[in-house]
């Protein structure tokens, strides 16, 4: 015989409040957890505890709606898309402006009001929080980690001003930026890269030469451990680089993330508008005849919320020290290109290539059937720039909307810290007329696995440069391959046993 109804409802009273957890909260909202969300508070039992120790119905109710709060914003987090964040929003903001320019306080009064419309409009949350919003934007124009903004300050004027670094989808300017960065390499760097010393001369340690002491004395380890971001050190004889000087796009864009930091420790002075004003009254380096120089490339991890897009092709970054300009002096009283000059002197340079015909071509791949590959045409020392990867600077959004499922765009586009640079034409196929206005050979490098390939792609020190870099000695008619990532969408189709997937291809 069942129970009576008042001894169902005694036995139900009498059992123990079952609170959710992390695991059962996330589930219900079907939530994945990242590791990100994995981080958030959600200690259901610490709760039960202080609620025991109260016995409060209303606290029972206060803790049921901070769950859902926190689970509501679990929601909202998943659905952003992944554009959506700070640096963007101040990019949207300076692009929207007629003149692409705008001052500090004022480009932070409109990306707060475009982050509110795009919230309402989207509903999603805003990107700029916290009870000072206002120096959030200030901080993420400091630190400028994606390089969207070139910083600089107008003569008379008390505030920096910022500007857009480069100008999205401009297939004309990309390609102009391409040929300056061709004739800086061949002009400045292959010099020192190519010159053989002359007999009885000594040379200063040259291109990456504290790296190859460290693979000497382990000859198995590999320099590239797959992960997006690497750092590197500058080694001498120092090159010209391949910044352009009358450029602006090519002005450095100053990592302000340790003045940040100082200053983050110190109490901000504000104005009317909460705007940081020690920030507006900050005066911005001049970077004009900064140069790029020859690095030894050290791996670190990649830094705190990078994203990864795993239809775009890997890149790598070095970060260079700047050495002094060509107007001052060294430690040993010499000005830089008095140091660049003696050193030329003591090399032969009779026989260092011009363009990049002189030292690669397009041929017929080694892997069967894999259509076209990269060969060297001489060797190719270790540890040098051979070229660039081209591609039109694009923000994620229009990439996503224009080129995302047009031909092979996102076979070939590669990432440049948070912009796409797509490497293929209106129909998304690469560049393939070699009398065409864009055909770049590296388009056509076939991948292999990271212990095996002997290009390494690196993030230049210029906003969307990504340099083709020798992973060792490359000896004539030996094919170039690259580690394009783990992730890369593949066009490969051809089915590989494991012993012979060693390459692949994407078969031009």
């Amino acid at each position: 015989m069942p129970e009576p109804l008042e001894a169902q409802e005694n036995n139900v009273m009498n059992e123990p409040t079952v609170y959710p957890t992390k695991e059962t909260v996330l589930a219900d909202a079907g939530v994945k957890r990242t590791t990100e969300e994995a981080e958030i508070d959600l200690d259901a039992p610490r709760m039960l505890r202080q609620r025991q120790r109260t016995q409060s119905p209303v606290y029972e109710e206060e803790f049921v709606g901070r769950l859902s709060k926190r689970r509501n914003r679990l929601l909202r987090h998943a659905s952003q898309p992944r554009w959506h964040n700070q640096a963007y929003m101040l990019f949207l903001a300076l692009r929207q402006h007629p003149d692409r320019c705008l001052s500090r306080p004022e480009l932070i009064k409109a990306a707060l009001a475009l982050d509110l419309k795009i919230s309402q409009e989207r509903n999603l949350p805003r990107v700029f929080k916290g009870k000072t919003p206002a120096n959030s934007a200030s901080a993420s124009l400091t630190t400028n980690t994606d390089r969207y903004f070139i910083p600089f300050k107008p003569e008379g004027s008390r505030s920096t001003h910022f500007k857009l670094a480069y100008e999205p989808g401009d297939f004309k300017k990309a390609v102009e930026e391409y040929r300056k960065w061709e004739k800086k390499l061949a002009e400045h760097d292959w010099p020192f890269c190519f010159g053989v010393p002359k007999e009885g001369m000594h040379m200063e340690p040259g291109v990456g030469a504290e790296l190859k002491e460290e693979l000497k004395a382990d000859p198995d380890r590999n320099i590239m451990d797959g992960k997006p971001l690497t750092k590197a050190e500058p080694s001498e004889p120092s090159l010209g680089g391949v910044r352009d000087e009358d450029d602006a796009s090519h002005e450095k864009n100053q990592d302000m993330t340790k003045l940040a930091q100082d200053e983050g420790e110190k109490t901000p002075k504000l104005d009317e508008n909460g705007i940081n004003l020690k920030d507006n009254e900050r005066t911005e380096e001049s970077t004009e005849s900064a140069a790029a120089y020859p690095v030894a490339i050290k791996q670190e991890p990649l830094a705190d919320g990078e994203e990864e897009d795993g239809k775009m092709l890997e890149t790598h970054t070095v970060e260079i020290k700047q050495e002094p300009s060509e107007e001052g002096e060294h430690e040993d009283g010499k000005t830089l290109e008095q140091r660049k000059e003696e050193e030329l002197a003591k090399l032969d340079l009779s026989d260092v290539p011009t363009r990049w015909q002189d030292i690669v071509r397009v041929a017929p791949s080694t892997i069967p059937g894999a259509g076209q590959g990269l060969f060297a045409t001489r060797k190719l020392p270790y540890n040098i720039p051979l070229g660039f990867y081209f591609g039109v600077p694009m923000t994620e959004d229009e990439f996503d909307s224009l080129k995302n499922d047009v031909g092979r765009a996102s076979e070939y586009s590669i990432m440049y810290r948070r912009t796409v640079l797509d490497a293929t034409d209106d129909n998304g196929q690469p560049f393939g007329d070699p009398d065409g206005e864009m055909y770049c050979p590296f388009h056509y490098m076939n991948e292999t696995t990271e212990q095996q390939a002997n290009i390494l792609f690196v993030e230049g020190v210029v906003v969307n440069q990504v340099i083709c870099w020798t992973k060792r000695d490359i000896e004539p008619g030996e094919e170039l391959f690259v580690y394009y990532g783990g992730d890369v969408e593949r066009h490969w189709k051809e089915d590989k046993k494991p012993a012979d997937a060693v390459c692949e291809s994407k078969q031009v």
